[in-house]
Parts: C-alpha cells; structure tokens; sequence
C-alpha cells in the first residue's frame, strides 16, 4: 500500500490531483490536509511514502465563515523547512498552479524556487509540477515523477 498526503486546500486541484493518482496506482491511500497547521501536523506525526505539497496555504483549515487566519504565500517552502528541522525523512513533490510567488523584493518564478529547493533541501524535496486545469500534461508528469522515485514501470501490475 503506497501512502500519499496532499496538502492542498484549492478543491478542484485535489479532487483532480486524488482521483486522477487513484486511477493510476493500485493498493493506494490518500490522506488530504488542507492548511499549514493541519498539513505539517499530519507529516510530523504519521509516515508517508510521499508528500504532494501546494506551494501557497491558508495557516489553518477554513471553516464555514472563518478565513484559515493568514494565507502564507511560500507555506510549502516552510513546511520544507520544518520537516528538515525535524529531522523528518520524506519524500517530497511540489505540485502547484502559480508560475511566480510573492512581490516586490521576494519575488520569485517557479524555475528559481525549483533551484533553491534543489540547492537547500535535496534531502527531502525532489521535484514541482507545474498543475494547471486547463490541459493535463501535469498528470503524465506527476506519474512519470512517482514511478522515478519509486523506480517502477507500472503501478497496476
């Protein structure tokens, strides 16, 4: 049983990112975490054999009338850093639809983010997929990323 968690708190991503990962990979369990808070929570306290982290999070889950405190615009560059600080060994693929993160003196595209993440956290970090709902290339990509890491042909075999 190969177990997943994604932190992703954008429905219509996870919805796609978990249906399309349970049609491709028999013998699955995905867990989904929605926030910061919850996300880092779950990887601290359970094992995974892989993590798909959103790079932007609300801090906490939102509720029916609440806004999950502050969104934090790098959240799965934090929760990278948590996890190394606590020595977590995982697994780790950040799957996000923004192409550039922050504003003014902390911008940064996607291709400088992969290669400070590469360059600061390769213990865990292993590669971003760029999602984008308007066509499905992410998906060959994703699947081709997991079958790298796990180093199998195929899961439905």
């Amino acid at each position: 049983m190969m177990k997943i968690l994604l932190i992703e708190d954008d429905q219509h991503k996870s919805s796609q990112v978990t249906s399309f990962l349970e049609n491709e990979i028999q013998n699955i369990e995905m867990t989904l975490k929605k926030s910061y808070q919850s996300g880092l929570k779950e990887i601290l306290s359970n094992d995974f054999d892989l993590i798909l982290l959103d790079m932007q999070l609300p801090n906490f889950d939102i509720k029916p009338g609440e806004d999950g405190y502050k969104f934090r615009k790098l959240a799965g560059l934090d929760i990278l850093e948590e996890v190394e600080r606590k020595e977590k060994d995982c697994k780790i693929l950040i799957i996000t639809q923004f192409e550039t993160f922050g504003e003014g003196e902390s911008y940064i595209d996607l291709n400088d983010l992969k290669h400070i993440l590469k360059e600061n956290h390769a213990k865990n970090y292993i590669d971003t997929v760029f999602y984008s709902p308007e066509n499905s290339m992410w998906q060959s990509i994703l699947i081709n990323l997991i079958k790298e890491i796990f180093n199998v042909d195929n899961f439905n075999s």
